[in-house]
């Protein structure tokens, strides 16, 4: 599971724009907020897939976990540094709900839920790093978000891909 800072604390950025608002400046918080909560989506994600028969869904989903562990290891570090940060609730709930509805499918229907729920996490992930990278204020915040962008596009870009096929 996801190892989030004891005592963490929720930064003002996280409570100034309404649920389902875009901040068009996200702050150092919200960033990695947005990226712990990714992660705790991959991780999720990949104990519905356990008993799947599709092994490409069951690689997908093993592949992205582990890179969310990783990056959620190097996010802790981060958060030493930068500041601590709190997964909102709603955030939460929204993501329990997406994962509620991909158990409630079977088969391709599944696959496709799958794919579909990937997408919208990361293109909420991308489109945070790439409004903070346009107004970034701390270094070691801006330098792993430039570091993680590449990554998350092209898996962006491989998800578009899987969804369109099924």
């Amino acid at each position: 599971m996801l190892a989030l800072g004891a005592g963490a604390v929720r930064s003002e950025s996280l409570d100034r724009t309404p649920l389902g608002a875009v901040d068009p400046h996200p702050m150092p918080p919200e960033v990695i907020a947005r990226l712990y909560e990714f992660d705790a989506f991959q991780q999720a994600a990949i104990d519905r897939t356990a008993a799947l028969s599709n092994s490409d869904v069951q690689n997908v989903a093993a592949l992205r976990a582990e890179a969310a562990l990783q990056r959620d290891q190097a996010l802790v570090e981060l958060q030493h540094r930068a500041g601590k940060a709190e997964i909102s609730r709603p955030a939460a709930g929204e993501r329990a709900d997406v994962l509620a509805a991909m158990d409630s499918a079977e088969g391709p229907a599944f696959v496709r839920s799958f794919y579909a729920a990937q997408l919208a996490q990361y293109e909420m992930t991308v489109s945070v790093l790439e409004r903070y990278l346009q107004s970034s204020d701390i270094d070691d915040v801006k330098n792993f978000a430039a570091a993680q962008l590449p990554r998350l596009r092209a898996e962006l870009e491989d998800t578009r891909a899987a969804l369109a096929e099924k």
